[in-house]
């Protein structure tokens, strides 16, 4: 019995060890009885043993982290975005030209037209104002800027529309005043400005005094 121990488990005597056969490798491991007897194992058993797991690299002890404000980077500041400032409906107030030598700009007839409130005379391709009257209650530098663009839109349209005619006057009617503008037949780059009250004005007789203080233009 011992025997067929001996053969099931491939034991072999002292002395046989050199005939082994292929595939059969010496397992000692203190498992061999004093007395010579080796005990082998077969190489495909060998290779089926768990094999020795990769050492770990060294855990190196790492400084506990601080507070998260330590490993936060520094916030830049913001960038100052380009303030755009927004359009401005202020109208660039008009220029007072002193008339040239020769010339005659007298207006002051527009304080005998009934509910003055001010009156000017207005370049309209330079922007200038060439004379001024009244205009206590109303800045007529700015109301001079504003209606040069009114005459400059009236002869657009003119132009556009290919009329072969001229603006005799505008009139702007609002709730309590009149705003009269009145481009010269001989100029008519030039134009006078009348603002009058509603309630005292009188249309009709305001256009008469206007064409009297045309005819005593001078430019």
């Amino acid at each position: 019995m011992a025997i067929n121990l001996f053969r099931k488990f491939g034991a072999v005597l002292p002395g046989a060890k050199d005939q082994a056969p292929a595939g059969i490798e010496e397992d000692q491991g203190g498992f061999g009885p004093p007395g010579g007897v080796l005990w082998t194992t077969p190489v495909d058993v060998l290779s089926d043993r768990p094999k020795a797991a990769p050492a770990r690299p060294a855990v190196t002890d790492m400084p506990a982290p601080g507070p998260a404000s330590d490993h936060v980077a520094p916030s830049l500041p913001p960038r100052a975005e380009p303030v755009v400032a927004p359009p401005s409906w202020e109208p660039e107030l008009a220029a007072f030209a002193p008339p040239p030598t020769g010339s005659s700009t007298d207006i002051s007839g527009a304080a005998d037209i009934s509910g003055f409130v001010g009156a000017c005379l207005v370049d309209s391709d330079s922007g200038l104002m060439l004379a001024a009257e009244g205009g206590e209650s109303i800045d007529l530098e700015a109301a001079a800027a504003l209606n040069t663009q009114v005459v400059r839109a009236e002869h657009q349209v003119i132009e556009a529309l290919q009329l072969d005619d001229h603006v005799e006057d505008i009139l702007i009617t609002m709730t309590s005043q009149l705003h009269f503008i009145r481009p010269l037949e001989a100029s008519p780059q030039i134009f006078l400005y009348v603002c009058l009250d509603k309630k005292g004005a009188n249309l009709g007789m305001a256009r008469m005094q206007v064409n009297k203080i045309e005819s005593g233009l001078k430019l």
